[in-house]
């Protein structure tokens, strides 16, 4: 018997190893050939392969999350000192999240996760620290901490969160369930007994705040494509300001779509009235634009101009999306409605509970979003997570205060229990 577990461990074991490896394969294959398309098509006489494959698994470690740090030295005709490079592009990530949860659907049905967890990112983990000294150049170099440890825990987070959530499909015969996965559920069924106050508002509170965080990206994005379509003049214009040829243009577009996510979390910022910056001493807001020497990107040409008398008018939206969330939690509140005693406690804990959580999660996606492209005033790019979750807080706690006493109010009354009415 223990033997048969120990060969089912290894074979899960290889399973998660296999399905890293092909990941790898395919995400690094398609980041080497198309740089060596372009080194062939456009390569100068003195450039070398080399270089391009550098560059590509510089790119990788980028997709990552991990900073690159450049040397001081002559960046196209201009002397610049050293910077590092800690834009993570929402874009890319966001693919990696997915290769990891397509690795972990091919073993979410089995009894044991841990073995295919270990060899997942065992793999992940060993193929970055190799790929760590090839992709270091004395020019450019990834930042060895960030190399190290933030590839595996990108598509580590992405395996086993998929897999502890997976649901598997719907059969006549109910499939044995992952020891990982019942312990978990298990886990938090009995926290919430122990601890009545987060039983009874942590499926609400979730619920409202998350929702108030997608709804405010995706208006953000809405908005963002509207920016694009009205200001595409301007757009066109620094695509051909720059020059790049047909590869280039084709790279550069590629560019802009890894990091059109950012600008998508730059606007919910905007929304909330906290703006973002595109360098230090620069500010983008529903007050107004301020801006100071940028580099040529074409994206930027999207960006609003000038000073808008309506603008903190916008800071109703976050407010009005609040409202309809907490409203919506009303048929998950009912425990809240059992456990309070007051309609005040109860709508007070909602409310703050939804703020935390739409600030929590809105601050962690600034974090996330923002980081420094290039020296001395680039080196802030994006939004101040602190200051974006504590106005996301301001914002979204008194709102959903309001609307949690129409969602926690009962129904109709509580009928009296027999042992009361003797």
């Amino acid at each position: 018997m223990a033997s048969e577990q120990g060969s089912n461990r290894r074979i899960r074991f290889l399973v998660g190893a296999l399905d890293a490896l092909f990941v790898l394969a395919m995400s690094l294959g398609f980041l080497v050939v198309s740089a060596t398309i372009v080194w062939l098509v456009q390569g100068t006489a003195g450039s070398k392969w080399i270089d391009s494959f550098k560059g590509a698994l510089d790119l990788w470690f980028v997709a990552h999350g991990v900073g690159l740090h450049v040397n001081a030295g002559v960046i196209q005709g201009v002397t610049s000192p050293a910077f590092d490079f800690a834009l993570a592009p929402l874009g890319l990530i966001c693919l990696i999240l997915l290769f990891g949860r397509r690795t972990a659907h091919r073993f979410a049905n089995t009894s044991e996760l841990w073995p295919s967890w270990v060899g997942a990112i065992g793999v992940y983990a060993l193929v970055a620290f190799v790929l760590l000294p090839l992709a270091s150049s004395p020019g450019v170099y990834p930042i060895s901490a960030e190399a190290v440890f933030l590839p595996p825990l990108v598509y580590g987070a992405a395996v086993i969160f998929s897999s502890l959530a997976y649901k598997g499909p719907r059969t006549a015969v109910p499939l044995a369930e992952a020891r990982e996965r019942v312990a978990l559920r298990e886990w938090f069924a009995s926290y919430s007994d122990r601890n009545w106050f987060f039983g009874s508002i942590s499926a609400p509170v979730l619920r409202a705040g998350s929702a108030i965080v997608a709804a405010l990206v995706a208006v953000s994005a809405v908005l963002v494509a509207l920016l694009l379509a009205f200001n595409w003049v301007s757009v066109i214009s620094l695509f051909e300001a720059l020059q790049a040829g047909v590869l280039g243009g084709f790279a550069l577009a590629l560019a802009q779509i890894a990091v059109l996510p950012n600008f998508v979390i730059y606007g919910a910022s905007w929304l909330t009235g906290t703006g973002f910056s595109i360098g230090t001493g620069s500010h983008v807001s529903p007050l107004g634009t301020e801006l100071g020497p940028m580099p040529t990107f074409p994206l930027f040409g999207a960006l609003p101009a000038g000073a808008f008398g309506w603008g903190m008018v916008v800071i109703v939206i976050p407010v009005i999306i609040t409202f309809i969330a907490t409203a919506g939690i009303k048929r998950h509140a009912e425990a809240v409605r059992f456990n309070f005693a007051s309609p005040i406690a109860a709508a007070l804990s909602v409310g703050v509970g939804v703020g935390l959580v739409a600030a929590v999660e809105l601050g962690l996606l600034g974090a996330l979003a923002s980081g420094g492209i290039g020296p001395d005033r680039l080196q802030f790019f994006g939004v101040n997570p602190w200051i974006l979750a504590l106005v996301t807080f301001a914002e979204v706690a008194p709102a959903a205060t309001l609307a949690a006493f129409y969602s926690t109010r009962p129904e109709k009354a509580s009928p009296i229990p027999e042992h009361l009415k003797r």
